[in-house]
């Protein structure tokens, strides 16, 4: 599978167009937005190396200033937000998505699902009780399960973020690679991504939302099974820290932003700004999901609960990196490299 090589050829020779850059709409970022990710496994790992958030910061060009990113992903997300859900019903999981969005206001949003979903077609992805998603059984039933589905998230991230939110935005699935024995072949699980991508295609459209092509951008659509030359993921699934940067550009790509700027860019000035932007997602993740939330402020909260004020301490924390970001993405835009 030709994942890079295709993506090149279209980064450097254009014949992969893209929809939204057609339209010349108005740019997707604009000065101090607040971006949210969210999505499953793979917008929780993209917190770890930073490509994302610097690919998209720096594509948004030196006069898109006050940029702030948060990263929202759950592993094992999916469009029902069951995983977000602790020791009570998936419903506890989709309020407190809500809550996350009315905290932090976002002006655009960013959401990734669909490649579990398309790897397990013959289950519902919920475990609410008499949910009807539950009992979903083959392709077509599971697509539009999918479809009713993303439109009720949808339609949660509009409400719960309110007047703020200017931008949604739909990012599909990625290809998954084959890697060889032992691993699993990943033809069929393809097939039916590109199905799915087809389906957010349609929501996109009917909400008059933007749509970020990944299947399409980084080779989906020629798969042909082979393995994979130059591999993008650990284990066909899960992308590393180099393919991380390739989807970053296919994204700032199909959003008509200038991915140019990050072949060019200084490659040590470029990896001090993911530093920060790693730091950051790190004191975040601890203030919106600290790993001793059970004492903090669930059951066990007698216990420990006297420390939950500790967590908003996080905030002042957060917004000194998001200084060292700044610094760090002008020297970067700037041509420096100086510390």
């Amino acid at each position: 599978m030709r994942f890079l090589f295709l993506f090149s050829i279209g980064l450097f020779t254009g014949l992969v167009s893209s929809p939204i850059q057609a339209e010349s709409r108005p740019p997707i970022l604009r000065p101090n937005d607040r971006v949210v990710l969210l999505g499953n496994t793979l917008i929780e790992r993209a917190r770890l190396y930073g490509q994302l958030e610097a690919a998209l910061s720096l594509a948004a060009g030196e006069s898109v200033t006050g940029l702030t990113f948060r990263n929202l992903g759950w592993s094992a997300d999916s469009v029902f937000g069951d995983s977000r859900s602790y020791f009570g019903t998936p419903q506890e999981g989709r309020e407190r998505l809500s809550k996350n969005l009315s905290e932090l206001k976002p002006t655009v949003a960013m959401l990734s699902y669909g490649t579990g979903e398309a790897m397990s077609v013959d289950q519902g992805w919920t475990n609410e009780k008499g949910a009807a998603a539950a009992s979903a059984a083959g392709l077509e039933q599971s697509l539009a399960l999918f479809e009713a589905s993303y439109q009720k998230l949808i339609d949660r991230v509009r409400e719960s973020s309110g007047d703020s939110l200017r931008e949604v935005v739909l990012i599909t699935p990625p290809p998954l690679e084959n890697l060889g024995a032992p691993l699993p072949d990943q033809t069929e699980n393809n097939r039916r991504i590109a199905r799915f991508r087809d389906t957010i295609r349609t929501l996109a459209e009917k909400n008059g939302l933007h749509c970020a092509d990944l299947f399409g951008a980084l080779g989906g659509d020629a798969f042909t099974g082979e393995v994979t030359k130059t591999p993008l993921t650990d284990n066909g699934v899960h992308f590393t820290s180099e393919g991380y940067s390739v989807l970053a550009r296919a994204l700032a790509k199909e959003l008509g932003m200038n991915e140019t700027i990050l072949a060019t860019a200084d490659p040590a000035a470029k990896a001090k700004l993911r530093e920060a932007i790693v730091e950051k997602n790190r004191l975040f993740f601890h203030r919106w999901r600290p790993a001793n939330e059970t004492y903090l402020f669930l059951f066990r909260k007698h216990e420990q609960g006297q420390n939950a004020k500790e967590i908003p301490m996080f905030d002042p924390l957060i917004a000194e990196q998001e200084k060292v970001i700044a610094e760090a993405r002008a020297r970067v835009l700037s041509g420096t490299t100086k510390n």
